[in-house]
């Protein structure tokens, strides 16, 4: 029996009711008539894949080889500005209920290439590499993944000795991966490669950050720039509060200015790093919440850029004592921002953007500005 997918989810799967109960269904676009395939009943909600009867005109063939195997890219199915509309609609129908908030256009770009930063998985016995499964823990070999960066694609085809090598090494520093067996290798890419704790120059727009694939820095180097003007264009006042600051990426858009910023940060490597790319500012190694609950530091506007978890319990409200004009919410998570949105007190969001750093998947970034 054929059903109608009522509305996109924040997974960036088809969703629509079966007999009251939630369903969740991977694949499938607002609009289409699709059959349920494996579905699996949970106490609350279904989840579902899908065979498609009556496709979306918005669904486009999956400009790659692996997509029904992989499990690296998992929203395939549109282009690349669809993408970016659909993931804003999903995020700002949750944010209606704020009355003043208005939504900016999307940024997106090309899916081909975008990705200067991914994790290989090497089966040594059998000199393979690639990703995982989209269904399991099995190895899905790649010889080139259209999402890569040049370089990167470089590196899987002509470079076997240099990645079995450092299989080799993390193998004996006991870094094999107990769920898959496989030896999991970060990449970070621009012109250089680091494939772990090796620092590289990282060129975004008119920035340069040093950074290695240890330590997280944004994939997508074509969207990190617009993002770096939208933030910079939406600080106000001469003191910033920089919290999660990473490597600095946020810090580091300020030097040369007149501003003075505070980056905290609890990971050392992170820090070590952000003291390079941000040298004018004040970092501090320490947990967000311990900081801001004894700072007496009067910001003007403060950024946070936390993990997927979102803020933990009574950031938002520590955050709130120190009565800034703005804070300016990067997420990589809407549902955890949403849920943290309520408890800045005193505070409303007043715009929202969506940045699609991750096309052909379901992963949503976003920006939030609240004012007082």
């Amino acid at each position: 029996m054929g059903i109608v997918i009522d509305s996109m989810s924040y997974q960036m799967k088809g969703f629509t009711k079966i007999n009251g109960k939630a369903c969740f269904v991977s694949g499938a676009l607002e609009g289409e008539e699709v059959e349920l395939i494996k579905p699996i009943e949970k106490k609350s909600y279904i989840e579902a894949e899908c065979k498609v009867s009556s496709p979306s005109p918005l669904r486009i063939n999956p400009p790659c080889p692996y997509y029904s195997r992989c499990g690296g890219c998992d929203f395939l199915i549109v282009n690349e500005r669809t993408s970016a509309e659909l993931k804003s609609k999903v995020v700002f129908s949750e944010l209606s209920k704020y009355k003043e908030i208005l939504l900016d256009s999307p940024e997106y770009d090309k899916f081909q290439g975008f990705r200067s930063r991914c994790r290989i998985h090497v089966n040594l016995r059998k000199k393979e590499y690639g990703f995982l499964s989209r269904s399991s823990n099995d190895l899905v070999k790649i010889d080139k993944c259209p999402a890569l960066s040049e370089r990167i694609n470089e590196l899987l085809k002509n470079e076997e000795k240099i990645i079995l090598e450092e299989a080799r090494r993390r193998m004996f520093l006991n870094s094999v991966n107990r769920n898959t067996g496989l030896i999991e290798i970060p990449i970070l890419a621009d012109e250089d490669i680091s494939l772990g704790e090796d620092d590289i120059t990282v060129s975004v727009g008119e920035y340069k950050y040093k950074a290695n694939a240890n330590v997280f820095f944004q994939s997508n180097l074509r969207i990190l720039p617009k993002l770096l003007d939208y933030v910079k264009a939406l600080t106000v006042g001469d003191t910033v509060m920089d919290l999660y600051s990473g490597v600095g990426t946020f810090s580091a858009i300020f030097e040369n200015t007149n501003k003075r910023v505070y980056a905290v940060e609890k990971q050392r490597e992170c820090l070590r790093l952000s003291r390079v790319n941000a040298p004018s500012a004040q970092s501090f190694t320490d947990d967000v919440y311990l900081w801001t609950k004894k700072s007496a530091i009067k910001p003007d506007t403060i950024i946070v850029d936390p993990p997927r978890g979102g803020l933990a319990n009574g950031v938002p409200k520590l955050i709130s004592t120190f009565k800034a004009e703005r804070i300016i919410y990067v997420s990589c998570n809407p549902q955890t921002m949403i849920r943290d949105l309520p408890f800045f007190e005193g505070y409303s969001p007043k715009t929202i953007k969506i940045f699609d750093q991750y096309p052909g998947s379901s992963h949503i970034e976003c920006v939030v500005m609240l004012s007082r």
